[in-house]
């Protein structure tokens, strides 16, 4: 996971500015927050376990279809519009909006998040990137 120990200090600002997320996540497929940002409080422990939870469940049920594994899920539920993308084997970028908001943007906003990250092979120190006001229930870095 090399071009996720860099993640840029603002990685997150664009969406602060638009008004159009909610809530942007960059994490470990076992849930851990590599970045976090959300217009709300949120209960980042609760939502990264289950975004990483719901990939999972997903690319399960799929695999014993005999379905590959997606790279990308979209998901409309409760007025929201939901997008999981596999950043690398074991990370994801998961963006919460609106339902109202078009799934295209969300691929777009995902496509210039992850254009953000260093290159693979980046020699950079790891850290936790953290910006918006529920920023403050983060777990401190381990």
């Amino acid at each position: 996971m090399d071009s996720l120990r860099a993640v840029p200090p603002d990685f997150f600002a664009d969406l602060a500015t638009n008004g159009r997320m909610d809530t942007a996540m960059l994490l470990k497929r076992n849930g851990r927050l590599l970045a976090a940002w959300s217009h709300a409080p949120v209960s980042w422990e609760v939502v990264s376990i289950m975004a990483a939870t719901t990939l999972g469940s997903l690319e399960t049920m799929l695999e014993t279809l005999r379905s590959p594994s997606p790279q990308i899920v979209s998901v409309v539920a409760g007025g929201n519009r939901i997008l999981i993308q596999k950043v690398e084997p074991q990370a994801i970028l998961v963006l919460i909006a609106k339902e109202i908001v078009g799934e295209s943007y969300l691929l777009d906003a995902a496509r210039r998040l992850l254009a953000r990250l260093p290159p693979p092979g980046s020699n950079s120190a790891p850290r936790r990137v953290t910006l918006g006001p529920s920023a403050h229930g983060l777990p401190k870095n381990p």
